[in-house]
């Protein structure tokens, strides 16, 4: 699934030192999860993206979460070849986020995840890589 839900909301934005995506809505799942990474990734493409910035603002994931499995696909999206900072919105998701943090910078990704936007900023601007 490439097209996102009419209540799922994405929105693109030119940032002076990164690409800036925001997605947000009432739900989450797996489907709308690759949904709005693979529309993200080819954005990136298109732009010649080098650095992204992710807030996501979805409401309760519907199903099971696999994280190993959502590391797989941002991979194979390419995403792991860009510096990503990615924020949740729902800060007792942290915990989840930083689990797939751990197992895309095992495989060599350049990513973080962040509670604030302000934090994941300044990680991409000043940050190591």
């Amino acid at each position: 699934m490439t097209v996102l839900p009419p209540d799922i909301s994405l929105v693109f934005e030119d940032r002076p030192d990164y690409f800036y995506a925001a997605v947000s809505g009432p739900r989450d799942s797996q489907e709308i999860s690759q949904a709005y990474w693979t529309l993200v990734a080819a954005e990136c493409q298109r732009r010649n993206a080098r650095k992204l910035l992710v807030v996501e603002n979805l409401g309760d994931f519907e199903g099971e979460r696999n994280m190993p499995f959502t590391v797989d696909y941002l991979f194979a999206l390419g995403l792991d070849k860009l510096k990503v900072a990615f924020v949740i919105g729902r800060v007792e998701l942290l915990p989840q986020m930083e689990h797939g943090e751990i197992l895309a910078l095992e495989r060599g990704a350049n990513g973080r995840v962040f509670s604030s936007v302000a934090m994941a900023e300044r990680w991409l601007k000043h940050g190591s890589a």
